[in-house]
């Protein structure tokens, strides 16, 4: 009776020996990832093996669990999930190493968030997370619009940004602009933005290479476009022309002086002629 409890003893113990054995880890970091490329989700069984009978399931987190991809032993099940078709990949044979990583092909901003790397067998299962960010970046470009007043009007346009970019004009030396922009940030359905800046820019210190600068913080990256602005594309007003507005404007006030004197002659005079009537 004694050697059947130890041997009953000894196989419960067995499964635990099995399991404690396994661990699963992800990424200690974000993973980092371009819209329209392909990114690796890593997770990795340790030690490594080819476990028997195992079970892979990739979820992506969000209010509940959805579906990426699962693959299992038995059956050779190895497909993606409803929402993810043709855009997964596990690999195989590298199993036996303990790879069970998932590549992630043309990412989309809905690709961004965390993730579940399930492992399975009979006897255990072991789970890691993976928090991805998905990033874009888009051309910039610099348009001239024409003369405002007594300065130039720029505008700068980027298209396809994510997640919402910081956007700055510069000269030359790095040093931003002393004039005041107007920019303006929307986001389409893809949830992708798009930056549209107005600035004046007026004849003097501002002169000279205008830059545009479009940056994305998670990628730490920057694309920039630079226009340069010398001082003939500026508004010229002629010395001839400011001559004459200052004698029209002068000519306005002494009509106005010479018609104000000639009323009041004219009401003394026929103030004076009733007096005389009377």
């Amino acid at each position: 009776m004694a050697a059947v409890v130890c041997s009953l003893g000894i196989l419960l113990l067995v499964p635990c020996a099995v399991s404690e054995k396994f661990s699963l880890s992800g990424s200690p970091h974000p993973v980092v990832g371009v819209v329209g490329q392909d990114v690796v989700l890593p997770c990795q069984l340790s030690p490594p093996n080819q476990v028997p009978r195992m079970h892979v399931w990739w979820r992506k987190i969000g209010s509940g669990f959805i579906p990426v991809h699962e693959y299992s032993d038995e059956g050779t099940k190895n497909q993606p999930g409803e929402h993810y078709q043709n855009r997964t990949e596990l690999f195989p044979q590298e199993f036996i190493s303990g790879n069970v990583s998932l590549k992630l092909k043309w990412l989309q901003v809905m690709d961004n968030g965390r993730y579940q790397c399930f492992v399975k067998n009979p006897e255990w299962s072991r789970e890691a997370t993976i928090e991805l960010r998905v990033a874009a970046v888009a051309p910039v470009l610099v348009e001239v619009l024409g003369p405002r007043g007594q300065g130039i009007g720029l505008t700068c346009r980027s298209s396809g940004w994510f997640p919402k970019p910081e956007l700055q004009w510069v000269r030359k030396n790095q040093q931003n602009l002393v004039m005041e922009s107007v920019t303006n940030m929307t986001q389409d359905r893809e949830n992708l933005y798009s930056a549209v800046s107005h600035v004046i820019i007026t004849e003097g210190e501002d002169t000279g290479d205008i830059s545009c600068i479009v940056r994305n913080g998670q990628l730490e990256l920057e694309l920039q476009s630079v226009i340069h602005l010398s001082g003939d594309v500026f508004p010229q007003v002629s010395p001839w022309l400011a001559a004459f507005w200052a004698l029209f404007a002068l000519d306005i006030i002494v009509a106005g002086v010479c018609a104000y004197l000639g009323y009041t002659a004219k009401r003394k005079a026929s103030k004076k002629k009733r007096s005389e009537e009377e």
